[in-house]
């Protein structure tokens, strides 16, 4: 850089423009052998858009098929029959239970669900003081005081090849309010039989806790229609 003398002609001038060079150049040159930082980046979050869930199974109808009442009462037996035409015949795919506070008349229930493909099978529902194994006739251990039976006809629970066609079911002790288990008793000759381990009262006392069937016939989200029988044991 060349020198200016404050006397020399033109030496304001000369510093002015010095002084406007270095403004425009910025900071000192860095130190040989010294790296710049890397210009600033600003970084963006992204959150995945949530996942769709499966399309719920559309209802096409829900009917009482027998209303609240003891199905022991020879006057109204806990019986349905749907008349259907074999083969095929209704297969049981699934099994559920929950327990249900309050339903539309204030009545507290415990529910087993049962569902089939192709149609509604006929049932029959009762108390007994045990659930027996057809055709062995050996009884099948069930907690409980008492046991509801739910006998299906013209239907079972296992493929061609003879495995079971339940895909989903609960664990065999449940522990509600009112039902405490339940257990397959039969499936032999498109009789279907499940028993329903209930914790009062013993089988032939009375009266028993009421006992309702609904029937949901729904379609899958496949398009397969189901048939869901729907048995309640009041609670209260």
């Amino acid at each position: 850089m060349r020198l200016i003398r404050p006397g020399q002609p033109g030496a304001l001038l000369a510093l002015a423009v010095a002084i406007t060079g270095m403004a425009a150049c910025g900071h000192h040159p860095a130190p040989a052998g010294a790296t710049s930082p890397p210009p600033a980046t600003r970084t963006v979050t992204t959150t995945p858009a949530p996942r769709s869930s499966s399309p719920a199974a559309t209802v096409i109808s829900t009917r009482v098929s027998y209303p609240w009442h003891w199905p022991n009462d020879v006057s109204q037996p806990g019986l349905v029959a749907h008349p259907i035409q074999v083969p095929p015949v209704p297969v049981l795919v699934a099994i559920s239970a929950g327990q249900h506070p309050r339903d539309l008349g204030g009545l507290s229930y415990n529910r087993l669900s049962f569902t089939f493909t192709h149609a509604f099978p006929s049932y029959q529902f009762r108390y007994v003081s045990s659930l027996v194994s057809n055709p062995s006739g050996r009884t099948v251990p069930l907690s409980g005081k008492g046991v509801l039976d739910v006998t299906f006809r013209q239907a079972q629970a296992h493929s061609a090849s003879g495995r079971s066609s339940v895909v989903t079911q609960p664990p065999a002790d449940l522990g509600f309010t009112r039902v405490v288990a339940w257990a397959r008793g039969s499936d032999f000759e498109g009789v279907l039989s499940y028993g329903i381990g209930v914790t009062w009262p013993a089988a032939n006392a009375n009266p028993q806790p009421r006992v309702r069937a609904v029937e949901v016939e729904k379609v899958s989200a496949s398009g397969q229609h189901l048939y869901v029988v729907a048995i309640d044991i009041a609670a209260g």
